[in-house]
């Protein structure tokens, strides 16, 4: 997704309309026979794939399980893409629909029609986050969690043959990078208007670009998640230079293409989905967690705070590193949890504090303020 940001003002985001839909009953149970599979209120968090289209031939041997199959097997890919770096994808990639179905817990049919002797339909499918996370940790690959981040893009295009730039005026990447969008994108990314006073700041520092901070720029736009991309292109080779600021993590990425012409469509979309899934990348190794690996944290608070108590179960239910906790200690005076995260502890005290929970660090048992 590509936002265009004027300077000082507050970006507007529309939230998605969610679609109540029926459930074909039926075919759930066809479907899923010798599988447990429930179609009540779920109870257990899950991963959305949503959009999910199929199609097959309207004929003799039309089978719409079969059909249903294959979507569920897109829905798979989807939700692989959405929560695994690229490198891993070759370990699941040969998994059977027996034990994709296992890893649902409820699917709907958004839309299906006959149309010229053809069956269209449009799913939406439920992982259990649970089940899913462990038949992934089973293979040995670490899931990261699928959350939205909105990012301050600033692309510039150095031609290094001539030593002209553009910022954002026909800048071909600008004008391009919004049109190639996958279902799995995590990213959006929020372009500012071009202004005379950027463009100096740029034009200003071209002979050092790569050390440049941009910071002036983005002051500006109060963003504290940003990517700059600095492309370097001559004749025969397309350079991309990127510095990547995600939750305070800075990173800098290198990429070549060579033998690449950004005025071919196909060339220019091949580079721009390549880099895209690089920055998806960054950011899914931001939010991995892996279950084998928790880090055991405890947490004290009086024993008679029932309200307090309460508080916090209902936030470690919801946090998404918290892998499991327990009750260590039950005494008089004070109850100890026993919490097993799949994440840093700087980051559990920042997701911890969006339930309005404060914990004083001092001693090493965690204390519930």
């Amino acid at each position: 997704m590509l936002i265009y940001l004027m300077p000082y003002n507050k970006v507007m985001y529309f939230l998605k309309k969610n679609i109540s839909n029926c459930l074909y009953i039926f075919f759930i149970f066809l479907t899923f026979n010798f599988i447990e599979f429930s179609t009540k209120e779920v109870l257990a968090k899950t991963f959305v794939v949503s959009k999910i289209e199929v199609e097959e031939k309207y004929n003799l041997s039309f089978n719409k399980l079969k059909v249903m199959d294959r979507g569920f097997k897109k829905a798979f890919q989807d939700i692989s893409q959405m929560v695994l770096e690229r490198k891993d994808f070759d370990k699941i990639k040969n998994t059977k629909i027996n034990d994709i179905k296992k890893l649902i817990e409820n699917f709907s049919i958004l839309d299906e029609k006959f149309i010229n002797q053809k069956y269209k339909s449009v799913m939406e499918v439920e992982f259990n986050r649970k089940k899913l996370i462990k038949f992934l940790d089973s293979k040995n690959i670490s899931i990261s969690l699928p959350k939205k981040i909105n990012v301050l893009f600033i692309p510039v295009v150095i031609d290094l043959e001539t030593n002209n730039f553009n910022y954002l005026n026909e800048n071909i990447f600008a004008e391009n990078w919004g049109s190639i969008e996958k279902n799995y994108f995590q990213i959006s990314y929020i372009i500012p208007n071009e202004d005379a006073e950027d463009y100096l700041s740029i034009k200003n520092n071209l002979e050092d670009i790569e050390n440049y901070n941009f910071q002036k720029i983005l002051n500006k736009y109060y963003s504290e998640n940003f990517i700059i991309m600095i492309i370097f292109k001559s004749k025969n080779n397309i350079k991309f230079y990127s510095k990547i600021n995600f939750d305070d993590k800075f990173e800098i990425l290198s990429k070549n293409f060579k033998d690449k012409n950004i005025n071919n469509q196909t060339d220019l979309n091949s580079m721009i989905i390549n880099i895209k899934n690089e920055y998806e990348d960054k950011w899914k190794s931001i939010n991995k967690m892996s279950p084998s690996t928790s880090v055991p944290i405890r947490l004290s608070l009086e024993s008679n705070n029932t309200e307090k108590s309460l508080k916090l179960e209902n936030a470690l239910d919801n946090l998404d590193f918290v892998n499991s906790y327990n009750i260590e200690k039950f005494g008089s005076k004070i109850i100890v949890y026993k919490v097993y995260y799949s994440s840093s502890p700087k980051r559990f005290l920042k997701d911890i504090l969006s339930y309005d929970i404060s914990i004083d660090t001092s001693s090493s048992n965690w204390k519930i303020k």
